[in-house]
Parts: structure tokens; sequence; C-alpha cells
């Protein structure tokens, strides 16, 4: 099998279905704000009967190290790893039951910017993409009834993310083993307790790639753990190597607020929306302007800068302090005006969902008028869903010169406007 920049050939074998075995540690507690490990225990790692993948190599492991960070050998920051937050609901049967929340505060800005994208995509299957979940009629989207059901939603969110990146062909899912090394440090390479673990799967089938996430679903909930490294890692590879640094396009001068650079993550932790148009877009764009734009370079060369070439499934809405950085990241209508009702939103390093209901929002000027959207952020303190009427026909000229909060001001780059009522909550964002 060519695997897009590498040649690699993946052995598969009859019998029963593959187990491997992930060490990995939880948090206790899970109810409170503090939290502790327990000891590190063994999960087992399902693969099916006819594809046991195969073990990374070391020339895919620098690669996959260089496109995220940069750089390989480097230095290892464990919460891009092994200890990133784990893709944990509330309670079934919590007011927001679906909802993914992080309990560590020092998450990096940036991780938690992709578990809210991860967020939008579980949103945009409880609302508008049920039928897969089989859920009964009378079952409220919003309101999961069993662990089954949020554990189902998360598989349809991974799995549309990878199969988006291999733009709906095939897909290659990277799963850990645990105390097996498969590649050794060396002056190229050093082990970072995940990269060098990983087992590489091919799926030709979204049914075979969403089965296999289902049944590993434990790789993906554990807190602290790997999902999000090993969700960036799958969409690479599937989207392939190469493909990926040519997305990230070509370092140019300026101010350096939207230069693209030739790695995903920023080591300290700030947002970069290449990983976040990866999950979205299926490509890692760092541009989220609409279709394609040329730039001159001062050195008489012109820049290709490909934006958002499609009307994208999920939204994107930006504020970066003040209208005129704002403005230099260029918010596309494709971003904007998004297929269902769902947007990530990014408040300088803050990072949120909005998200309604409705469809008509999106295609009906007269919806447009008058609405709601619910707003969910990731902090453990949200307890209840926030709801947020939002007001396009009238304006009280009485409120003109009170400060404005933050997520209004973003709410108000797509619709100009727009009057907020949070409902009798005091604005915290």
């Amino acid at each position: 099998m060519n695997f897009k920049g590498y040649e690699y050939e993946f052995a598969t074998r009859s019998g029963t279905a593959g187990v491997f075995t992930f060490a990995a540690t939880r948090l206790a507690g899970r109810g409170t704000t503090e939290s502790r490990e327990r000891p590190t225990r063994s999960l087992s790692l399902v693969l099916p009967a006819n594809n046991q993948g195969k073990p990374i190599t070391e020339d895919v492991a620098v690669a996959l190290r260089q496109i995220v960070l940069g750089q390989c050998p480097a230095v290892v920051r464990n919460e891009f790893f092994t200890q990133g937050p784990g893709l944990v609901f509330r309670e079934h049967g919590h007011p927001l039951a679906y909802a993914l929340t992080i309990t560590n505060p020092s998450t990096t800005p940036m991780l938690r910017a992709l578990v809210m994208t991860i967020q939008a995509q579980i949103l945009r299957t409880l609302l508008f993409d049920s039928a897969v979940l089989k859920l009964p009629k009378t079952c409220n989207p919003l309101m999961p009834t069993t662990v089954t059901i949020q554990q189902e939603a998360l598989a349809c969110a991974i799995a549309n993310i990878i199969w988006k990146a291999g733009n709906g062909q095939s897909a290659i899912l990277c799963l850990p083993q645990a105390n097996v090394v498969h590649v050794v440090g060396s002056p190229q390479f050093n082990e970072d307790g995940l990269t060098e673990k990983l087992q590489l799967c091919p799926m030709s089938r979204i049914e075979d790639l969403h089965q296999t996430v289902r049944r590993n679903i434990h790789v993906f909930q554990e807190d602290p753990g790997p999902a999000l490294m090993l969700i960036l890692y799958s969409a690479i590879l599937t989207r392939g190597i190469q493909q990926v640094t040519e997305d990230l396009g070509k370092p140019t001068g300026g101010d350096g607020i939207l230069t693209p650079v030739k790695c995903l993550l920023n080591i300290n932790g700030s947002i970069s929306f290449s990983p976040i148009s990866l999950f979205v877009l299926g490509r890692a764009s760092p541009f989220l302007h609409n279709g394609v734009q040329y730039q001159e370079d001062g050195q008489g060369c012109t820049t290709e800068e490909t934006g958002v070439l499609i009307r994208s499934p999920i939204g994107l809405l930006v504020w970066m302090g003040n209208e005129a950085k704002t403005s230099t990241y260029n918010v596309g209508s494709r971003f904007k005006t998004p297929t269902v009702p769902i947007w990530i939103v990014i408040a300088s390093e803050q990072s949120g969902v909005l998200f309604g209901e409705d469809k008509g929002i999106l295609r009906d000027h007269q919806a447009e008028n008058r609405f709601q959207l619910y707003y969910h952020t990731s902090t453990f303190h949200q307890q209840n869903p926030i709801i947020l009427k939002i007001n396009n026909r009238s304006r009280d000229d009485s409120i003109i010169d009170a400060p404005v909060p933050t997520l209004e001001k973003l709410i108000r780059t797509k619709w100009g406007d727009a009057r907020i009522d949070w409902g009798g909550v005091e604005p915290f964002v």
C-alpha cells in the first residue's frame, strides 16, 4: 500500500480480532473540580480480525513529529501526547449530557479548541444526523440518556473527522499499544510515550472505521490520555503528510499574525487554525477566507493562499480582541454560514461552541430576525445550558454605550446588528 508519501505494506491475518494492550490512567473524582490519578491499568485494544495494521516505522514517526511540532527530535510536552484531555462527557441525564468537559484548568488554548472542534462534530451528529444513533423518537438529542448513546456520538464524530481527511475514500487509524516500542530513540527521533507505540490501520470503508473507533472508545476517553494526538495523527496520515505540508503553505513576511508555518501546533500551546481546519474541512489550511487569494511576498513573488473552497459543514467565528486584528483573519462566508447552525468560536485564546436546532436561520431571512443559540465551553464550572436570544430586528440605543461582552462582539461578526439576551446569566465571555 502506498502510504501517501511513504511506501508501507500492511499485513493482514485471519482469525479472531486482534487484542493489544493500552496502559492508561484515569481521573478519579469526576464529580468535583479536584482530580487525582488512579494507578495505571491495562485496557484491551481491539482490532478487526482481517486488519491488524502495521507498526509505525521511524521514517513515519519522524515525519509526524515534524509536521505537528516543526522538528524532531524536540522537547516533548506530555500534554500533547500521553497527558492530554480525554474526551469525557458529563454524566448521562445531566443538563449538559451532550457536552465534553475539561477538568484540568492548565490545558492549553490549542487543546481546548480541538476539544471544542470535536464537540461541534458531536452536536452535528446528535442534532442533525441522529438516525445513525438509532435514538428513540421520544429522546431529546441534547439529553443523551445512556453512556452508550454518548459513546456512539463520540465514535461517529471521530470517524467523520478522519474520513473527511481522506476525501471520503479511505482512512488510516492510529491506535497505541502498551509496553511495545516500535521506534527506539535515535539521533533522528526521541520517544514521547505515544508516537513510537502506534499501530497504523488502513480502512477502506467508513463503517469499518467507525466500528473500530467504537470498540476502542476507551482509548479516546482516558483522562489524561492521548485522544487528541491520536485523532490528529490519524487525520494527517489519512490526508497524506505531503498534502498536509502543501496545505500549510509557504512562509511569508508580514506582522506574523497569519504567517503560515510548516507545522500544525505551536509549541507554546497557543491557537493555530490549521488543525481546526483539518478536523472540520479535511484540509490543514491556515487561511479562513473563501477560495484562493494571491499575496505579494515583497520580493516580486506571488504566494497562493488557499482558503475554504466549499461551504463548511461546521462554522467558525473569530474575535481577536479588537476589530482591526480580527479583520486580519478574514473569516469568509463559507465559515460564517455553514450547512448546519453550529459554530466553533475562538475569542482570543478562549474557545467554545455556539449552536442552534433550527437550520432555517441559515437560509431564511425571516428566521434570522429572532432566534436562540446555545453556548458551551469546555469548563467544568458550567453546570447548565446557556441559551442566548438573538434579536436582529430592533435596537436599544439606550445601551449603545454599555460595555459589550466579548462573545457578543464575536456574534456580531456574523450578525452585525444583533442584540443578545443572556437569559439572566451574567456574561462571562
